[in-house]
């Protein structure tokens, strides 16, 4: 079943149009990947459905709801942006907690969704660690551990690995993947990667100047 869905979404920047009549749906579980050149709209489609740009017009559904007027940190959002944004001087572990800490959860609480996320990207031991202290790949990890801390429904990547270099991008990949099977998150990410797309991806949408252009599998 659908999960999210654009319909007849348009937005513009002064003169740009950076949707031109957008319409697409994500199945419930499944990864979709955004795929086009520089500028041909993706980020704007993720950062609508995020919340954090508002459409011109068109409607933007998740699990059913229309969410245009609903409050980014209220829609069940998870964002991983392309540069990590961790804190640089918090650890590994109080930037995966900061989101709890934030909602003044109880500490055992946060201590057991912190330890059970750390165990899920792999790096234990490293809890104490601060960022500068990683590599780019295990940086990139913390990040997504935080965006799924809350256990968002809809899971948001923007270009996730293109701070990456090219041999820890193909490890992270195959990692990705495997993630977002195990937790059935709904998932879509940005790239302007075709290799990418297609490894990672259950389905691609090709975006050019603002418009969809084709779907398929």
């Amino acid at each position: 079943r659908v999960y999210a869905e654009l319909k007849n979404i348009n937005k513009h920047f002064g003169d740009y149009k950076a949707s031109d009549n957008v319409n697409f749906g994500v199945e419930k579980g499944k990864l979709i990947g955004l795929l086009g050149p520089s500028g041909s709209g993706k980020t704007t489609i993720l950062r609508m459905i995020a919340g954090l740009e508002t459409p011109d017009s068109g409607d933007i559904i998740i699990d059913g709801v229309r969410v245009n007027d609903i409050a980014a940190s209220k829609r069940g959002i998870g964002f991983v942006f392309k540069n990590y944004e961790l804190f640089r001087y918090m650890t590994v572990y109080d930037n995966i907690a900061f989101g709890l800490i934030v909602q003044k959860a109880d500490k055992q609480k946060i201590y057991e969704r912190v330890r059970e996320l750390i165990k899920l990207i792999g790096l234990e031991g490293l809890e104490k660690r601060y960022p500068s202290q990683l590599s780019g790949g295990q940086r990139q990890r913390v990040a997504f551990a935080r965006a799924l801390e809350p256990n968002p429904k809809l899971l948001l990547l923007d270009e996730p690995f293109a701070a990456i270099d090219a041999k820890v991008r193909k490890e992270l990949r195959s990692w990705l993947r495997e993630m977002i099977e195990k937790l059935g998150v709904t998932s879509i990410f940005v790239t302007h990667d075709q290799d990418e797309a297609i490894e990672v991806a259950d389905e691609i949408i090709i975006t050019n100047k603002g418009r969809i252009e084709h779907t398929g599998t």
